[in-house]
Formats: structure tokens, sequence, C-alpha cells
């Protein structure tokens, strides 16, 4: 292989071009480089960020990975259902279609909307899923309840992330973000980048034990040391069976979906939007006496 072809692999590589680029391309030297580079299936276009027209602001909670493989689908899966206990929430999963993680955890598969999604529904969730890739539109409507506007979740996915690393602060204006990563000395350190990014308050949940192994502590960086003192951080544990399953229509194991429930309750806290959308609910309806009207 020549020195140009092995330059072709490694940008083909990092842009995900897994099938685009054969082995007929390779053989053609400088050709393939240019090849890999000018594939349309290389890093999304920073100019279509989805939904940052959207208007939801701090109506949307976003779920980021801190790094590869970091479960941030069954953590996003976890934590909607937890809030979808006290309001109503629509899971969103922006995950280009191949690479999604909720692709099977619908219970109940209700058709497309003709506007790019398909969505589903699970116990009181509403799920939707993009029907294709790419994706330059806004999120689906968000729902209305009879004490407070609707909670979109979002599964942000590979290009949402890399449009918040690439453009801080570009995404949702007033939006909650979620990190989410292993407990492993490489994990946090690649967890520190993505926050150094996030423009605003964040949770962390990192899946692992509770206690972290000293070595893994010792690797922190100051975001997440600070985070941690001021619990902010939420543990997750990980689960053999969704090892082996994925996200399906099953019900999460007990211990995961506890682990949603306390990170719902960590953003449901006095200071967060959420609980503030119900505050005012609430008083439009009773007055500032507390009496209804």
């Amino acid at each position: 292989m020549t020195v140009p072809a092995m330059r072709a692999a490694v940008v083909a590589i990092r842009a995900g071009l897994f099938d685009d680029v054969t082995d007929e391309v390779l053989t053609h030297g400088d050709q393939a480089f240019g090849a890999a580079v000018r594939s349309s299936a290389g890093p999304p276009d920073r100019s279509h960020v989805p939904w940052t027209r959207a208007g939801v602001g701090d109506r949307a909670v976003l779920v980021v990975a801190g790094h590869a493989g970091a479960g941030a689908s069954t953590v996003a899966l976890a934590m909607a259902e937890g809030l979808a206990e006290g309001q109503r929430v629509q899971l969103v999963d922006c995950s280009e279609p191949a690479r999604s993680g909720l692709a099977a955890a619908s219970a109940i598969e209700l058709g497309t909307d003709g506007a790019g999604w398909r969505r589903g529904r699970r116990g009181r969730l509403d799920v939707f899923r993009l029907i294709q890739h790419p994706f330059d539109g806004d999120l689906p409507p968000l729902p209305e309840s009879d004490d407070a506007e609707g909670l979109a979740v979002v599964d942000a996915g590979w290009s949402l992330t890399h449009a918040l690393l690439d453009s801080p602060g570009s995404l949702v204006a007033g939006a909650i973000f979620v990190v989410v990563t292993r407990v492993t000395v490489p994990a946090v350190r690649q967890v520190e980048h993505v926050l150094g990014a996030i423009d605003g308050e964040a949770a962390v949940a990192a899946l692992g034990p509770a206690r972290w192994p000293q070595v893994v502590e010792a690797s922190c960086g100051p975001r997440l040391r600070e985070l941690r003192s001021r619990g902010r951080v939420v543990p997750v544990p990980v689960d053999r069976r969704l090892q082996t399953t994925g996200l399906t229509g099953d019900r999460l194991p007990k211990p995961v979906a506890a682990a949603g429930r306390a990170l719902a309750a960590l953003l449901d806290s006095a200071g967060s939007p959420q609980s503030r959308h119900r505050r005012r609910a609430v008083r439009s309806r009773t007055g500032p006496s507390g009496q209804a009207r």
C-alpha cells in the first residue's frame, strides 16, 4: 500500500467511511486521498446545525456522549422515563438511523409524521427517531399538558455532539446538558473537553461503579472535579442484560431506572427551568395568594 493510500484510509476511518472507500479506490494512489476528503459521508455541515431556531430554550435536555461508547442512549431513555413520572416528556433521537441506540426502544410504533420523524410510544413517553440522515430541521412539536409545558429529552447523537465541540454555544440557548461518561481513565480525560465546550450548567451521568477507583479520580479535570464536589455526577450501573440486548421495548432494569430517576430529580431541583415552568403554571391558575381562581 502506498503512503497516499494509507493517508486516505486514515481520513476515511476518521470520517466514518467504512463502506464507501473500496479497495479499488485505494489502489489509485493520490486520488484516494481526495475521494475520502470529498465524500458526502464526512463530518456534518456545520451551517445547518439542527433546531438552533426551534425556540425550545430551557424546555430541552440535551444528552451528549463524552466519548465513543459512553452509553448516552441508555441514559437519555432512563432519564426521560424518570422525568415523565411528573410531566409530559418526549424522547427525541437525533442520531442518524444507522447509529441509533433507540431503534428498538419503542413498545409501539406509530408510523411517520411526514416531517422527517418516525414516532413510537413507550409508556408515558413519545419517542421520535429520524427517518433518514442528514437532518437540518427543527425538533418535533413539544407536548403540552394541563400543569406545565412539555419537555424534550434529546439523545444528541454524533452530529450534534460534533457541532457542540466545533461551535460551543451554538445550540439551543438555555438547554440543560447531561454529559455521559464511563468510569475509566481515558473516558474522564475526554469528557473534560466536552464539559469545557458547554456554556452553562451541566450534569454528568457516570456509567460504572459508584465509588471511583483512585486512578480515575486522579485523572479528572477541573470541571469534572467541580461537578463531583457539587453532587452533579450521578452514577449509572452497567447492566449485563442491556449490554447483550440493547434498548428494547421491555422495562429498563430497576437499578438503571433508579439512576434515571436520580438524574431527573437533579434536573428537577428548585432552580431548574422545569420547576420554574411548573411554578409559573401553578401561579397562573391560583393567583398570588395560592388560592384557585
